[in-house]
């Protein structure tokens, strides 16, 4: 249908029914095709994907194309069938303007997402010094993954969105260049965000794998500590339960006592040494 409504080049057409892994602008003389990626978040997978949509755009058409219902565009669209003034307001001043409202309601519907990151980061934060438990762990490894699923569809759609500003001039009414400006400064903002997030999520997972680290050691050095302490117990015991011949005060009536004492008495005084050193041991 597009092939003979609109003599669209094969390749492009065949680039609309598979799937392109970058987003790009190709301009020709009496029209431009437009590839974008944008995050998308499914629900049941609990994981950020991107969604290709691929645009057509001409001095008196467009015509969007992409896989499955993207919520925001379907929205605009059925918005503009039942409602007159809005297909008056979003149509009558061209194309490019058309292609500006829907990229604009496509990056407004980015934030929401970029808020529940932020929500999801504040909260990790605040929390890393009050639990080391495995849960946190895979909510700090789940939220960097969505982060950085998250820039991987956005980092590659920045210089689009800049090539895009200076080609589309050629559709836009005079002096209407300003509106594709507010386009760019959306995709930086949303890169901006991004940016912190993932600076703020790196570090509290580095503080919650300090933490994790100090708390292991403290526990290597108390089990330390104990053994010191029960060696000279674990040493005699080891020697005087050998079942061997030879071995001393066998038959003599005070041996227990006198092996207690060599328990007893070393235990003592490494207990009393640790007890005074306590403050460079623990």
């Amino acid at each position: 249908m597009l092939k003979d409504m609109y003599d669209f080049h094969d390749l492009l057409l065949e680039d609309c029914m598979t799937e392109h892994q970058r987003s790009k602008v190709d301009s020709y003389e009496d029209y431009s095709f437009i590839v974008l990626h944008l995050p998308r978040y499914k629900k049941e997978l609990f994981r950020l994907d991107s969604e290709e949509i691929d645009i057509f755009i001409g001095e008196n058409y467009l015509v969007t194309l992409h896989e499955g219902e993207l919520k925001p565009l379907v929205e605009l669209a059925h918005n503009c069938n039942i409602k007159e003034n809005l297909k008056i307001k979003y149509m009558e001043k061209g194309s490019a303007l058309l292609l500006y409202e829907i990229i604009k309601t496509l990056f407004d519907y980015c934030f929401p997402m970029l808020d529940k990151i932020g929500n999801i980061v504040n909260a990790i934060n605040k929390q890393v010094f009050a639990t080391r438990s495995k849960a946190m762990l895979e909510n700090i490894s789940r939220t960097k993954m969505q982060i950085i699923n998250y820039r991987s569809v956005i980092k590659p759609l920045r210089p689009v969105i800049l090539t895009l500003e200076k080609v589309i001039k050629k559709y836009l009414p005079k002096d209407m260049d300003i509106y594709f400006d507010d386009i760019t400064d959306k995709i930086e903002k949303i890169w901006d965000m991004l940016e912190n997030y993932k600076e703020v999520i790196e570090s509290a997972d580095s503080t919650f794998a300090s933490l994790t680290n100090h708390t292991i050691n403290g526990l290597m050095r108390t089990f330390t500590i104990i053994q010191v302490a029960i060696l000279p117990m674990t040493l005699v015991s080891g020697l005087f339960s050998m079942n061997v011949q030879g071995i001393p005060m066998h038959d003599y009536s005070m041996a227990f006592w006198i092996v207690f004492g060599m328990i007893f008495i070393p235990t003592v005084i490494i207990g009393v040494v640790l007890l005074i050193k306590k403050d460079e041991w623990f």
